[in-house]
This record gives structure tokens, sequence and C-alpha cells, in this order.
């Protein structure tokens, strides 16, 4: 029996929160979920993962309530293919730059004749392998959540069409990417960056899809909610760690300065 969907979760009306997954490591990732993330973002894009890696990360997810989800590398069907064969409950492809790349991701993840992913149901974990195998092509259809990266000046030219394609069920925007492929990287006070970003929100909120970012600079998570977002997806486990480690180093030496003997030590 399967849990609620992230979708599911969404269509009841939920604003989401979610973590990155970029150690690969199941203690850390337990760590993550226990803390209480709804989602948690195994990041086969930027982490040193494989797919049998990931398979682990979502292992130690279920334990708790917080639903595992990978990004994919690339938008490459073969890639997708291993993505969805190991059976997160959403998956993001970065960098969509065009409504034909947003349609080939759609059948990338379809059985024919519909799409052309590969078919081999009763081998998957997907399936429970094999047990499932009946309601998956359904299941697939109606509650996995299929995410597409909006991070480009190509992208934005053509946003309400992407926005407009069948199948996609979220738009997340890369930040960092967005403002590179505008010349300006990290520089989200430009106009043009607050511009492409607005423009984004506006398109899809208006398409009726769901939408998502990461907090960052003065768009924190606050202003991203009241701007319509539906999943925020924040902490990541490497960034969390060397910051708490980097705070208490920092009071550690910063006791050391401060302390004195109570004794005289004794030689």
């Amino acid at each position: 029996m399967r849990s609620q969907s992230v979708k599911q979760q969404l269509r009841s009306g939920a604003r989401l929160n979610g973590c990155w997954i970029e150690a690969f490591s199941p203690i850390a990732t337990e760590i993550m979920a226990m803390s209480g993330y709804d989602t948690a973002m195994i990041d086969l894009e930027h982490g040193p993962g494989s797919p049998t890696e990931a398979v682990v990360m979502m292992q130690a997810l279920s334990a708790h309530q917080c639903k595992p989800m990978i990004r994919a590398t690339s938008g490459d069907p073969a890639v997708i293919k291993r993505i969805l064969d190991i059976g997160p409950l959403g998956m993001m492809v970065p960098n969509v730059r065009s409504v034909q790349e947003a349609r080939d991701v759609v059948a990338a993840c379809r059985y024919g004749p519909d799409g052309f992913r590969g078919a081999a149901p009763a081998l998957l974990r997907a399936t429970g392998y094999g047990e499932n195998v009946t309601d998956y092509e359904h299941w697939m259809t109606e509650e996995f959540l299929l995410i597409i990266q909006i991070e480009s000046k190509e992208a934005v030219d053509e946003i309400d069409a992407i926005a407009a394609v069948e199948g996609i069920d979220m738009l997340f925007i890369g930040p960092s990417d967005l403002s590179a492929s505008l010349g300006a990287l990290g520089q989200f006070g430009s106009t043009e960056f607050i511009e492409a970003f607005e423009k984004i929100e506006q398109a899809v909120l208006t398409s009726g899809k769901y939408l998502g970012t990461i907090p960052f600079s003065d768009w924190d998570s606050q202003r991203l909610y009241s701007n319509g977002h539906h999943l925020v997806l924040a902490g990541t486990d490497t960034l969390l760690l060397r910051e708490a480690a980097g705070r208490d180093v920092q009071q550690l030496r910063q006791a050391c300065r401060n302390g004195s003997w109570s004794v005289s030590p004794t030689v």
C-alpha cells in the first residue's frame, strides 16, 4: 500500500517545505527526515551519489514522514528511466529550456503509445518488484509529481507555453542559474532578474500548475509562500552541517580566549 503522495498533499491545498540531500549519508538523511521536513530532494545533479545510493537515501527517509523525490542529472531519457524505476514520489528535471524539451520530459516518463519510456514494470522497485504492476501506470499519471526547472533566459521567453505543457505538474525556479543566464550571476536585485522571476511566477500561477523555488537573497521563505509558491526547498544537509560546525568552532575559540585559570597550574 502506497503512502500519501506529494501531489495528494498539494491537491489538498498544503504548502510544503523541503530539504536537499547532497551528502548521500544514510545517517545525515535520517536526521534530516527526523527534523520534520515534508519532503527531501535527493540531488543527483550536484550531489556525488548514484541511483543505487539514492535508493539507500529513500530507505533512510521511509522511517519518517519525509517524502522522497529525486533531482535528475539531466533530461536524458536514459537518466529519467533509471530514476523512475527506483520509485521516488517525484522527480525534478533541471534546466528545461523550451516547450519541446518539456514535452520530451513528459514523453520520457510515459510508456507507449503516449511516450517512449522503456517498459519492464515487473522488475522495478517502483512497482514493489512486480507487486503493484496493474495500477502503476495510473499511479504515475495521477500521483507522481513531475517537476521541471526554469532557470534560463530561453525558458523565460517561452514560459507561458512551457507552463501549458500537459503532464508537467510543477515549475521550479532555479535562481542562481537564471541569474547567470541573464548575465548577472548572483545579482538577484537587478531589474532584469526581478522581472524574469516575477514573469515566471505569474505565468505558472496563471496556468494552474504548482510553483516552487529555493530561498535566496531577500526572497525568504515567507516572501515566497506569500507570492504563491507551493513548495520551498531550503535546508541542505552539507551546508547545515558546515554552518553548525563553524558556529561551534567559533564558540569554542571565543570561550578559549575568554577563559581564565581558576587555579595556577602546577609544574
